[in-house]
């Protein structure tokens, strides 16, 4: 029950703060978006590297 309402609290708050300070959101996000593609071809590139496991039956 905790974690519901903790959960309920963040997104409240971040509702209010995409509402309240859009433009510090906004730079924000244009800021981490480069440092989010970077990580997410790391990934990709790494899952290409590495092969899929064999299923035991």
């Amino acid at each position: 029950m905790l974690h519901i309402i903790v959960g309920l609290f963040l997104i409240a708050s971040g509702i209010w703060g995409l509402y309240d300070e859009y433009y510090y959101v906004a730079d924000i996000i244009k800021g981490g978006l480069p440092i989010f593609l970077m990580l997410f071809g790391l990934v990709a590139t790494l899952a290409g590297f590495i092969p899929p496991r064999k299923r035991r039956t």
